[in-house]
């Protein structure tokens, strides 16, 4: 009986070494950081369908795959995939065994350990270190000439390139007009001046109201609002008076600040634009005597009140 069992036992060994599955390690220690070689290998005729096992860029935590190998054969009819691994974490780690998928079936290797831990140098590392060679002074090494890409001279130079290239274009362009404008034969600089002088725009819309005999109608509002706004548009050109925004007494006290300004012109000035308030807003109604000496009174002050270093005008007039 007891020959039975041992004979049983014995044929259990033989055959699951003949079809073990085995994982390795090359080192069972390593250093923070160094690469080792994990070795999986089962037996080629294990099995019709083999599946090795499966990872996703660890092994286990802490434990990572730098690289693997396709599944070979070796000289000893065993199939084997390589991997490369390592760790940068100081610790012991115990590792399961790995699972192989044969026909439906789940082969598990042996389980593996791995000691990874900091490197300490020992007595005879210390030794070889040359520690006259570390304490001693080196000079400081110059700066690295690095050749300048396009990219990184626009980046720096971008800008005033720009700035240059716009500065030399407007130079150019006033060049080209000055020597344009001295080719015609004209100032550089041109004072521009209105083609009709204000007191002939007003004397010629003072005469245009006249003849067109407004200060004999029956309704005088638009003769006298006519001839305010003349006057006021006059004085705001000619004096740059805000004539036509002020009321009147605002404008007598801006033109008794003229060169202009006497009693004589300003009591004009005031009954003219005193009189036609009244017209437009109270309803007066002067006579026509009155309103021919209003007609008379804005042609005198227009007259008196003109560019000094012109007379085109006599008696109210443009002389042909």
């Amino acid at each position: 009986m007891i020959n039975k069992i041992f004979s049983i036992l014995l044929l259990s060994f033989l055959f699951q070494t003949s079809f073990s599955q085995r994982a390795t390690f090359e080192k069972k220690k390593i250093t923070v950081g160094d690469q080792i070689t994990l070795k999986l290998e089962i037996p080629e005729n294990a099995g019709k369908n083999i599946q090795f096992p499966v990872f996703d860029k660890v092994i286990i935590p802490g434990i990572e795959i730098i690289n693997k190998s396709s599944v070979g054969k070796t000289d000893d009819n065993f199939l084997e995939q390589l991997y490369t691994v390592t760790s940068f974490k100081d610790s012991l780690f115990l590792i399961k065994g790995f699972k192989f998928i044969v026909d439906g079936d789940t082969l598990i290797t042996n389980p593996l350990r791995l000691k990874v831990s900091y490197f300490k140098p020992d007595s005879a590392f210390m030794s070889k270190i040359d520690t006259a060679q570390q304490l001693k002074i080196a000079d400081i090494k110059s700066p690295v000439d690095a050749p300048l890409t396009f990219k990184e001279f626009m980046q720096r130079f971008g800008w005033y390139i720009l700035l240059s290239i716009i500065l030399i274009v407007i130079i150019l362009l006033l060049i080209r007009y000055i020597k344009k404008r001295k080719a015609e034969e004209k100032p550089l600089f041109v004072k521009t001046k209105s083609e009709i002088p204000a007191h002939i725009r007003a004397i010629q819309r003072i005469n245009e109201i006249k003849n067109k005999e407004l200060h004999k109608k029956n309704n005088l509002k638009p003769f006298y609002t006519e001839l305010s706004n003349i006057i006021r548009i006059y004085l705001e050109e000619r004096f740059k008076i805000q004539a036509l925004e002020s009321v009147t007494n605002e404008i007598i006290e801006n033109f008794d600040k003229t060169e202009f300004a006497s009693e004589n012109l300003n009591n004009k000035l005031k009954e003219l634009l005193s009189l036609s308030d009244m017209v437009k807003f109270a309803k007066n109604e002067p006579d026509e005597y009155r309103n021919e000496m209003m007609i008379e009174y804005a042609l005198s002050f227009v007259n008196k009140t003109k560019e000094k270093d012109e007379d085109e005008l006599t008696d109210g007039k443009i002389e042909n």
